[in-house]
């Protein structure tokens, strides 16, 4: 999640979601998913503090720039995690409960491959009718057997022109939309919105 995407574009993987992805790959990821799991948790049942477990257990293991670091938690603050702001996307939703509960669930699943931690592919999707999370992952005998946990972040489009950021961080995902525009049916590379 990030600024608000512009207009045509329907789902984005801004700093959180990057972030999400990154950090679950590799060496050590098990122990770092457990760790930003377990300062999650300890935060319930209001999530206040939400920004600085992200910051500190999250973003700063994808992200070492300070200074890009304290901009994606300024973001997190004004537009999703605090409830004193003054301009949050979604003012009636309790959205670091829903976000700090959505996580956790796809942190437990993501712990729960075999022997590995399973990579997590987060995405925030607009346009939905509701805020909400949505996990989608392979379970076979209470184990995660397929190649990732995908967490949904899906959410009203926020109001106001979009800002300028890429929809997509990172080099690798990609995102595709078909649908109708007049009379044809076309699809778009995101990216390319």
């Amino acid at each position: 999640m990030g600024p608000a995407p512009i207009k045509n574009v329907p789902c984005a993987k801004g700093a959180l979601c990057y972030c999400l992805d990154e950090f679950s790959k590799g060496n050590g990821a098990r122990l770092r998913i457990t760790k930003l799991r377990d300062a999650i948790a300890a935060l319930a049942p209001g999530y206040a503090g939400l920004t600085d477990v992200f910051d500190r257990y999250l973003v700063s293991h994808v992200i070492s720039d300070a200074e890009q670091r304290q901009r994606i938690a300024a973001n997190l603050n004004a537009f999703w995690l605090d409830a004193g702001s003054r301009r949050p996307f979604f003012p009636a939703e309790p959205m670091a409960k829903i976000l700090a509960k959505g996580i956790l669930e796809t942190l437990d699943l993501s712990l729960k491959g075999k022997g590995r931690a399973v990579p997590i592919n987060a995405w925030w999707v607009l346009d939905s009718a509701e805020v909400r999370t949505l996990n989608l992952v392979d379970v076979e005998g209470g184990v995660v057997v397929g190649g990732n946990v995908t967490l949904l972040i899906m959410t009203s489009r926020p109001k106001g022109r979009g800002g300028a950021a890429p929809p997509i961080l990172g080099d690798v995902a990609e995102a595709y939309v078909t649908e109708r525009q007049g009379r044809v049916v076309t699809t778009r590379r995101v990216r390319e919105l």
